[in-house]
């Protein structure tokens, strides 16, 4: 039997009802609203009924007593357009198709055996990004931001369409130019999502539409080439299932005949868009976040390269069998993901039936967001929640996949990120090398304190001002 109890509401107004609290950083302003009417609140967002959950045990309840009801996601306007339909894995409802695309992910295009694969892609990256750093005068200010995103894109890049994409003069529509603006529509406000009546022509009006339908044809027109030049390739180039990118691998399976549910071209693109686009910012800002705390905080900067250059030693060469040994940086990379979460919102969920959580009715279609911002911050959980401390993670072996989902910066249950094992080896790899060969300074007459930590939200929460750092190669452990 239903409960017939709502959880707390704040006083909302007629037509917006509680729009009027979503301000630029959305996160931050539900944490202080969970503060005051607890962990569980219903907003309107419009015409849009959304719970707002803010602990770790109800993100438990969400996430895992009642995954099976809070597996599907909502249409958002977006990805209507620039996921083909939501044919993706990250925006497609709950059901037979999900479960085959995410199934195809985690086995063909995110398995371990896959991203071992992708060694080469990541070292040769790594390398260009070190010799660009080596290149700079030793006293010259880097942007590191900039560097990182360059990384991250080069990357994805080649492990989904093969190969590097570098603007030529003249040349109008081009891929980085096209998703750079997906990622942008993505993470931007759509009217559409909360009045669905009114979407169409309040879309036009703001413009939102127009740049829509703009960017679905420019991405339909440079995947359809991407596509083509696959099909033309010989398939003598493709020695084996690990030289395949994932285009490749994804017309390969395309053609079996095990297929529950039909694989189109559009879907095939939206499926490894969605890889590429889910992987770009949030690497970077992950890496970026990182460097930021550890220029910060110069006693766990000198420990995380200490024991970075303990293991690899001298030979001077960071491997990624390395990795494994790295336990206090990869402390330092989940204390910079408690409290910067790449996407602290995470990705929104839609309950499918009515729901009883924790007393409170929650009825089908009701929007979800888990707010691991406030998760992370949460004093009932973290001693010190606000203080940049690794050791909490060194002493606490506690895995990216936190069974008391106190650490969520991939999500959890069945709708959790499929690609956050392909991330991390990116994340810590690029991490062990800048700690290995350089040491690292704030520009002349910029102090600790003097950093910025604003962020801008979007499909990642990225610093609102580039983090500018002055490299230094150690002539002990040179590039």
């Amino acid at each position: 039997m239903m409960s017939n109890t709502e959880p707390p509401s704040p006083r909302g107004f007629p037509i917006i009802g509680h729009l009027h609290l979503v301000t630029d950083m959305p996160h931050h302003s539900f944490a202080r609203l969970a503060e005051r009417l607890g962990p569980v609140v219903l907003l309107r967002l419009g015409r849009v009924p959304t719970i707002i959950i803010s602990s770790a045990r109800h993100a438990g309840l969400v996430l895992k007593t009642h995954d099976h009801v809070f597996a599907s996601r909502p249409q958002l306007v977006a990805a209507q357009y620039l996921s083909f339909g939501c044919s993706d894995v990250t925006f497609s409802r709950y059901g037979p198709y999900w479960r085959q695309a995410r199934k195809i992910c985690v086995s063909e295009l995110l398995s371990h055996k896959r991203v071992n694969s992708f060694r080469l892609v990541r070292s040769e990256e790594m390398n260009r990004m070190l010799t660009h750093l080596s290149s700079s005068g030793s006293d010259d200010p880097v942007d590191m931001s900039k560097v990182f995103f360059t990384l991250a894109n080069d990357i994805l890049c080649r492990v989904a369409f093969g190969r590097r994409f570098i603007k030529k003069e003249g040349q109008n529509r081009h891929l980085t130019g096209v998703l750079t603006e997906a990622q942008e529509l993505f993470g931007g406000f759509c009217a559409g999502d909360f009045y669905p009546e009114w979407q169409y022509w309040v879309d036009w009006v703001t413009g939102f539409k127009k740049r829509l339908e703009k960017n679905l044809e420019d991405l339909r027109e440079v995947c359809e080439e991407i596509i083509q030049e696959h099909v033309e390739r010989s398939t003598d180039r493709i020695s084996s299932t690990n030289g395949e990118d994932f285009v490749d691998v994804l017309l390969r399976v395309q053609q079996r005949e095990d297929l529950e549910v039909p694989i189109t071209d559009d879907n095939l693109k939206a499926l490894v868009l969605d890889m590429f686009v889910a992987g770009t910012d949030t690497t970077s800002a992950v890496l970026e976040w990182t460097m930021t705390e550890l220029v910060r905080h110069p006693r766990v900067m000198k420990k995380a390269q200490e024991e970075v250059r303990k293991i690899v030693g001298s030979s001077g060469k960071v491997d990624e069998s390395h990795l494994q040994h790295l336990h206090y940086m990869k402390a330092v990379v989940k204390e910079t993901m408690r409290l910067h979460p790449p996407v602290p919102l995470l990705v929104p969920r839609e309950s499918m039936e009515d729901c009883v959580l924790d007393g409170y009715e929650i009825p089908a279609k009701t929007r979800v967001l888990i707010n691991s911002y406030a998760i992370g911050r949460d004093p009932k959980s973290w001693d010190d929640p606000l203080n940049y401390d690794p050791e909490r993670f060194e002493n606490h072996n506690m895995d990216f996949k936190d069974q008391d989902f106190k650490f969520l910066p991939f999500g959890g249950g069945r709708r959790g990120c499929p690609g956050y094992a392909f991330g991390l080896a990116t994340m810590e790899l690029a991490l062990a090398l800048l700690l290995y060969h350089f040491d690292w300074e704030l520009p002349q007459g910029v102090g600790a304190d003097d950093v910025n930590l604003d962020e801008i939200f979007g499909l990642a929460t990225r610093k609102k001002t580039p983090l500018i750092l002055v490299p230094t190669a150690n002539k002990d452990y040179k590039f």
